[in-house]
């Protein structure tokens, strides 16, 4: 299988595993690169951030752990982004936090593998990611903006996510099989899309 990364980055086992994959990083981002600002919710160690910041002029990335965040700073400084990242340490379901953040898009990325230590295993529900995708989305759309893209599991189909109106997934395969999807809200979405993704 190919490498998921360029650089040698900085990230414990786990971190490491739920890092979104380099080239489908970039690929996210430049779906993204009409817009100027960005959040994203549930950083980890900063791999989708380091490619958002790339095509962007500032991307705010949260995260709940200092760890990953301290890593996430090391790992952006080896893609030369720094300058264009502002990493916070706090809860992404700080409403007084979201308040304070402006941008175009709201990327979210919630751990699917919920309480399981297991990560392979993925949840079927929006209250079983860690935090809820549910509570992330809209806070996101009451504090942020109205554009949001998740990082789903495989496992989340068009009726998981029906309450938030039509959206485009597409499918990512990387190594052969699918990995997860990637889910678009934007208000100018007016039905269902879905597409396989290849890398």
């Amino acid at each position: 299988m190919q490498n998921k990364f360029s650089r040698d980055i900085r990230a414990d086992e786990t971190a490491y595993y739920l890092s979104c994959p380099e080239v489908v990083a970039r690929h996210i981002a430049k779906q993204l690169s009409i817009f100027r600002t960005c959040v994203e919710l549930c950083c980890g160690v900063g791999m989708l951030s380091v490619q958002l910041a790339k095509v962007m002029n500032k991307v705010y990335a949260v995260d709940k752990d200092e760890k990953n965040i301290e890593n996430a700073r090391h790992n952006a400084k080896l893609y030369g982004v720094t300058d264009k990242i502002k990493f916070i340490a706090g809860d992404a379901l700080d409403e007084k936090l979201l308040r304070n953040l402006e941008a175009e898009v709201a990327v979210l990325d919630p751990d699917w593998s919920g309480i399981s230590e297991d990560k392979t295993n993925h949840v079927y529900g929006l209250d079983e990611t860690e935090p809820s995708l549910r509570k992330l989305i809209n806070l996101a759309k009451g504090h942020i903006t109205e554009k949001i893209v998740a990082r789903i599991p495989k496992t989340f189909v068009f009726e998981t996510l029906k309450e938030f109106g039509p959206c485009r997934i597409e499918n990512i395969f990387w190594g052969s099989r699918m990995r997860f999807k990637v889910a678009y809200f934007f208000p100018e979405i007016k039905e269902n899309q879905e597409e396989d993704v290849y890398f």
